[in-house]
C-alpha cells in the first residue's frame, strides 16, 4: 500500500477547506412587495408544521432546509430535508409541539452548497391545527391512477350515480336539460374580435377586452356541463357531445384572441375548465385526440407560467403581492392533476400550486379573514378558491379550511357590508351594494361539521338577509351530494358590533349589525398593506354611512383598471376622506405608503381607533396619526382628532366628499350635507383659522358615468408644524337636525373636546400633537381609556 506524508500545515488547511469552499448566501432584507423570511425569528405559527420561505438567491437550484429543538443543530436533534426546489418548504409530517430552530442553504447547478443561513427561533404550539403538505411522491400516489379526478375520484361515481336518480334527481334533470340545450345550439364559436385592455388608449380593443372572457366562460361552461352529465349517466351520447367540445376548445388558436398574454381574462378559463370536461369524458377520446389537446393545452399554461403572473413559480413564491396570480396557481394545479401522468411539465404545475397554498396564500389577509383589496375582490377571488379546496380534498386529501383565515372568511362582509349597506367598504368597486355570493353555501355546509361551526350560523343569516342566490351547474349538485345541510341561520345579535381585522389594517365600527338602515358605521384604514393593488385608499382615510345612506363615501370607482381617472383620480389621497399637506397627499399605489392601526378600545358607549399614516407620506410628516371615537346611544357621532407634525410649518387640507352638494357655514365652521334618509352635521374646531373650499366632478374624468362626487376641502390658513385638528360628524335621520353643539379647550396637556347632544354631555380628552397620552372618553355609559 503507498502512503503519503502532508506537512501539518497543509493538513490544518485542507481540513478547512470545506468551510471556506462554501458558496455566499445573499440574505439581502426582503423587499415591501417580497414574501421574505417566514416565519420570522421568535414567531408563533397558526398551523403546524411551519412553511418555511426565505429569498431565492439568483444563483440557486435547489435548498436544504433544516429545523433543530437546538439552535447548534446537532445530529441528533436535526431534521434535514435535501433536494428543495422552492424556495420554500412544508414538511409531509407535523412537528411535536414546541420551541424550533431553522434554517437553510442552498446549491448551484454544480451542487456546490452556500453557507448556511441566519438561525431563526419558531414556535408550535399544541392547540393549532395540523396541516401537513404532501411530498411530490405523496401527491402523485394520491391522483387517482384513472378518471375523474378533479372535484371526485373513481370511487365517488356510484354514489353520485345514485343521488341523480335518487333524492338529487330534479336538480340532475336541470343539468341535462342545460346539457341538451347546449347540444341542440352547438358549441360557443372562438371570440373573432382582437380584445384586450392592454392598451388604454385603444377603444377598439377595449371594447372586446371583457365580451371575450364572457364568450369563453360560455363555451367552457358547455363543456363541463355535457361531461358531467356523461360522467353520471354513462350516455354516449353526452360522451360524444363532451369530446367535441373539447376538442372544439382545443382547436381554438393558442396565438389568437384568447391568448393569455393579449388578455388574460379571456385566457384565464382556457387553463382549467376544458381540464375538467376531459377528465370527466376521459374515456371518450382516442389516443390521437388526447395528443392533440395536450399539446394545445399545454401551450396555453406554459405561457401563463412564463408570465408576469406566476414567473415560472419561484417568482410567484417570491413576489406574491399581485392580484392576477392569486387567482392564476389553483387553475393550473387543475391542469396539473388532470394531465399529471400525460403532461411532462404536470407534476410541477400541481407541486408549485401546493407550495403555494400552503407557503403563501392568502397574501392580502391574515388570520383575521379581512381582505386587503376590499370585498368586492374578496367575492371575486374566493368564488375561485372554493374550486381548489374542493379539488385538494378530493384529489390530494388536503384539508385547506384548515387555515384560520377560512375559519373567519364570512366576518369580513358581515361586517363590511351589513343587510342594507348601501356599499361595501374599501378597494376597487365596493361603491355597490353587496350582494351574498353564492360560493358562501361551501363554507357554511362545510363549517356546520367542524365542532361549534364557528361563526357559520351568522354568516348564513347574512346570506339569508342577503338573498344569496343558488349555485349554478355541477357545483350546486356536488355541494347537496357531498356536504351536510345548511346550518340555521342566527342573527348577531350576541357579537360585537365592531371588529379591527388587524391584517389589513381595517376597522369596521357600528351602533348594530342588524340592519344599515339602523345603523351609524365608521369604516376607517390604516393598512400595512399600504394602497398597492386593488386596495389603494390611503391610509387613515374613513367613510361614514348612517341610517341606510353613504354620507362621507370612499372613491372606489374604475372605469378601467390603470385608466386615467383610475390612477390619477381615484388612486390619489384627493378624492379620498384624507388630510392633505401642503396641498399634496400620500404617495399613491404604493406598499411603501403603509399604515397601522395602533390604538383600539370597544367599550358599550364607544369605539375608538387610532391609525398611523406617516410613513404613507413619503418622508412629508414626522407624525401623522388620525383619533377617531364613534360614540354611540341614542343620538350617536364621530370625532376626529388629527396629530399633525411636520418638519416645516405646513398647511394642512382636511377633505370630506358626499354624493350630494354640503352646505357650509364660515360663522360655525361647519358645514350640512342632506340625502333622502339621513343627513349630516360638521363642526370643524381648529387652533387656527378654516377656509372652504367645495368643488364636483372628476379630473380626468372616466370614461364611463358614475354618481357624482362634491368634494368639500377645509384648509388651515396659517402654516404650523404642529396641529391638533378635531373634526365632529353628527349623523343624524332626515329632517331637523338635534340640538347640539361641540366645542374645543386646549389644555395644558392636550385638546378636550365637549360635545353635548340632546342635553346629554359627553368629553373626549386628546393628547398634545407628538405626545403619548392616552385618548379619555367620557359618557353616560363609563369612563375608558
Amino acid at each position: 500500500m503507498n502512503s503519503r506524508r502532508f506537512p501539518l500545515a497543509a493538513l490544518l488547511l485542507a481540513a478547512s477547506l470545506p468551510a471556506l469552499a462554501a458558496l455566499p448566501l445573499d440574505q439581502r432584507p426582503a423587499k415591501p412587495d417580497e414574501w421574505g423570511y417566514r416565519p420570522a425569528d421568535g414567531a408563533r405559527v397558526a398551523l403546524n408544521p411551519p412553511s418555511f420561505t426565505w429569498i431565492a438567491p439568483v444563483n440557486a437550484a435547489t435548498y436544504s432546509v433544516q429545523w433543530s429543538t437546538d439552535r447548534t443543530f446537532p445530529a441528533g436533534k436535526t431534521t434535514t430535508a435535501d433536494g428543495v426546489v422552492w424556495p420554500t418548504y412544508t414538511h409531509h409530517a407535523a412537528f411535536a409541539p414546541g420551541t424550533y430552530f431553522w434554517r437553510y442553504r442552498m446549491n448551484d447547478k454544480s451542487g456546490a452548497a452556500s453557507e448556511w443561513s441566519l438561525v431563526r427561533r419558531v414556535d408550535v404550539p399544541a392547540s393549532v391545527a395540523t396541516l401537513p403538505m404532501p411530498t411530490v411522491a405523496q401527491q402523485r400516489a394520491s391522483v387517482p391512477q384513472g378518471h375523474p379526478r378533479l372535484f371526485m375520484r373513481p370511487e365517488d361515481l356510484s354514489r353520485l350515480r345514485e343521488l341523480a336518480r335518487g333524492r338529487e334527481a330534479a336538480a340532475f334533470a336541470a343539468l341535462k336539460k342545460s346539457a341538451d340545450g347546449y347540444i341542440k345550439a352547438g358549441p360557443t364559436p372562438e371570440p373573432e374580435h382582437k380584445g384586450s385592455a392592454r392598451d388604454k388608449n385603444n377603444p377598439e380593443l377595449v371594447k372586446y377586452w371583457w365580451p371575450n372572457r364572457q364568450q369563453t366562460e360560455e363555451a367552457c361552461n358547455e363543456a363541463e356541463t355535457i361531461a358531467f352529465v356523461y360522467l353520471l349517466t354513462g350516455d354516449k351520447a353526452y360522451g360524444e357531445a363532451a369530446r367535441r367540445w373539447v376538442l372544439h376548445l382545443a382547436s381554438w388558436d393558442p396565438k389568437g384572441n384568447t391568448n393569455f398574454t393579449l388578455n388574460c381574462e379571456a385566457g384565464k378559463p382556457l387553463l382549467y375548465r376544458p381540464a375538467r370536461a376531459y377528465d370527466w369524458a376521459w374515456d371518450m377520446f382516442t389516443a390521437e385526440e388526447r395528443a392533440k389537446i395536450q399539446a394545445a393545452f399545454r401551450e396555453r399554461v406554459i405561457e401563463a407560467w412564463n408570465s408576469g403572473e406566476v414567473q415560472k413559480g419561484v417568482g410567484h413564491l417570491q413576489r406574491p403581492y399581485n392580484s392576477h396570480g392569486n387567482r392564476v396557481w389553483h387553475k393550473i394545479a387543475e391542469a396539473g392533476i388532470a394531465w399529471l401522468d400525460e403532461i411532462p411539465e404536470a407534476p410541477q404545475w400541481l407541486d408549485y400550486a401546493v407550495n403555494k397554498f400552503f407557503a403563501c396564500y392568502p397574501v392580502w389577509s391574515d388570520d383575521d379573514g379581512g381582505w386587503h383589496e376590499g370585498v368586492s375582490y374578496w367575492s371575486g377571488y374566493q368564488t375561485k378558491v372554493v374550486w381548489w379546496l374542493q379539488v385538494a380534498k378530493s384529489a390530494l386529501g388536503i384539508d385547506g379550511l384548515k387555515k384560520p383565515f377560512f375559519a373567519q372568511v364570512g366576518d369580513y362582509p358581515l361586517y363590511l357590508a351589513p343587510p342594507n349597506s348601501p356599499n361595501a367598504g374599501f378597494g376597487d368597486l365596493s361603491f355597490r351594494p353587496l350582494g351574498a355570493p353564492s360560493f358562501m353555501e361551501y363554507h357554511l355546509r362545510a363549517r356546520s361539521t367542524s365542532g361549534d361551526g364557528g361563526n357559520a350560523r351568522y354568516w348564513r343569516w347574512w346570506t339569508e338577509q342577503k338573498k344569496m342566490p343558488a349555485n349554478p351547474g355541477f357545483l350546486a349538485f356536488l355541494y347537496r351530494a357531498n356536504l351536510p345541510p345548511l346550518p340555521a341561520g342566527k342573527a348577531p345579535k350576541d357579537l360585537p358590533p365592531s371588529k379591527v381585522f388587524h391584517g389589513i389594517g381595517v376597522a369596521s365600527l357600528h351602533t348594530t349589525l342588524l340592519d344599515s338602515r339602523d345603523d351609524v358605521h365608521l369604516a376607517f384604514k390604516s393598512s400595512p398593506f399600504g394602497s398597492q393593488s386593488h386596495g389603494h385608499n390611503p391610509q387613515n382615510s374613513f367613510f361614514l354611512n348612517a341610517y341606510g345612506e353613504a354620507l362621507l363615501v370612499a372613491n372606489t370607482y374604475r372605469d378601467l383598471h390603470g385608466s386615467k381617472f383610475h390612477y390619477d383620480f381615484v388612486h390619489q389621497t384627493k378624492s379620498q376622506n384624507a388630510v392633505l399637506v401642503n396641498g399634496q397627499g400620500q404617495v399613491p399605489h404604493s406598499v411603501a405608503a403603509h399604515g397601522r392601526i395602533v390604538r383600539e378600545e370597544f367599550r358599550p358607549g364607544y369605539d375608538y381607533v387610532a391609525g398611523d399614516a406617516t410613513a404613507a407620506y413619503g418622508g412629508r410628516m414626522k407624525k401623522a396619526w388620525r383619533h377617531a371615537v364613534l360614540v354611540k346611544g341614542a343620538q350617536p357621532f364621530v370625532v376626529l382628532y388629527d396629530e399633525l407634525i411636520a418638519p416645516q410649518p405646513a398647511t394642512y387640507q382636511f377633505l370630506l366628499h358626499g354624493l350630494a352638494a354640503f352646505t357650509t357655514d364660515d360663522k360655525t365652521v361647519g358645514a350640512h350635507l342632506e340625502q333622502p334618509k339621513a343627513a349630516l352635521e360638521v363642526r370643524y374646531l381648529s387652533p387656527v383659522p378654516v377656509g372652504f373650499r367645495q368643488t364636483d366632478g372628476f379630473q380626468p374624468a372616466p370614461s364611463k358615468e358614475f354618481p357624482n362626487h362634491w368634494h368639500l376641502e377645509a384648509g388651515t390658513t396659517e402654516p404650523r408644524a404642529e396641529l391638533g385638528m378635531v373634526t365632529v360628524l353628527l349623523p343624524h335621520r332626515a329632517g331637523p337636525a338635534p340640538a347640539w353643539s361641540a366645542q374645543r379647550d386646549d389644555t395644558g396637556s392636550g385638546v378636550a373636546v365637549e360635545v353635548i347632544v340632546g342635553g346629554t354631555r359627553h368629553r373626549i380628552e386628546f393628547p398634545a400633537p407628538g405626545t403619548e397620552a392616552a385618548v379619555v372618553v367620557k359618557t353616560p355609559a363609563g369612563r375608558g381609556r
